[in-house]
């Protein structure tokens, strides 16, 4: 697709698929890292109560859910080997990311995890231009500088179509100051759905995103999204990167691994390690 056309779908719509982003060998070797580590989708948590669950460690990549439904997410998964790490600056969108984001002063990965969801899983809806947060700003200058505050690489591992659990977004609802009725509480624009306790499938407006394994949906996180609640048997693999400018800092703090950071290239640790960390020099 020719640059400019690119550019206007995603002023426009909110979003981008990126068809055969992902080579086969990669696919194969993320699929056999899920598949090595099976063990923690069935049971992820150390300990389970109602309202706690202690996650479970592989290394410095965290086992973790922000709603039970939502599936199991493998966070920071960047530590999981080489495929995960080719992953931070792939060609594929390193690109647009770079371009959209306006990386005057560097990126940075807000968030980067796997995620694995069963039958019945599902994202509740969320976002949306009403939102006033700095990361959900979406802005392009006439004199075609962008600035936008995240966005989000959605990486399918599998087939994602019907019954799947799809990817959900309402196109071009991140320049719609307009509250979505399902986030809209007396007239309080919510963040997030976490009321209807309904999948973000069955709201007003929503598109379901059909991806085939090594497509890439890209969207700005200020488009209102979440995801369909899978019907069918087994579980849809995917992976998740968002990017944001530098001074955004990494959701979770994880500590980086010294492993990691020396296999890093020097492109991907100014992406990582943004904001290096400035120590006194050592006294002898």
């Amino acid at each position: 697709m020719e640059q400019n056309l690119q550019d206007y779908l995603f002023d426009l719509q909110g979003y981008l698929i990126l068809e055969n982003a992902i080579s086969k060998t990669d696919l194969d070797a993320m699929n056999e890292w899920i598949d090595a580590h099976w063990e923690y989708v069935e049971k992820p948590w150390e300990d389970e109560t109602e309202d706690r669950r202690i996650p479970r460690w592989i290394g410095n990549i965290e086992t973790h859910t922000y709603n039970i439904e939502n599936g199991v997410n493998f966070q920071n998964i960047i530590e999981g080997g080489d495929v995960f790490q080719k992953l931070i600056d792939h060609p594929s969108w390193i690109g647009l990311v770079r371009k959209y984001v306006h990386e005057v002063n560097g990126l940075s990965i807000h968030e980067n995890f796997l995620n694995v969801r069963g039958p019945g899983g599902f994202i509740h809806i969320h976002c949306g231009g009403h939102v006033p947060l700095s990361y959900l700003t979406f802005r392009q200058e006439n004199t075609g500088e962008w600035m936008v505050g995240q966005i989000n690489v959605l990486m399918a591992l599998n087939d994602i179509g019907p019954g799947d659990g799809a990817p959900v977004l309402v196109p071009s609802s991140h320049k719609c100051t307009e509250i979505h009725p399902r986030l809209n509480v007396d007239g309080k624009g919510l963040v997030y759905d976490g009321i209807s306790g309904k999948p973000a499938g069955t709201a007003f407006g929503t598109k379901e995103i059909y991806l085939k394994a090594g497509d890439v949906v890209m969207f700005t996180d200020a488009i209102t999204h979440g995801s369909a609640e899978r019907t069918n048997e087994g579980y849809r693999r995917s992976i998740v990167y968002r990017y944001s400018p530098r001074y955004v800092r990494e959701r979770f703090d994880y500590p980086h691994s010294k492993e990691l950071l020396a296999r890093l290239t020097p492109d991907q640790r100014k992406i990582i390690q943004p904001t290096a960390p400035r120590r006194p020099p050592q006294i002898v």
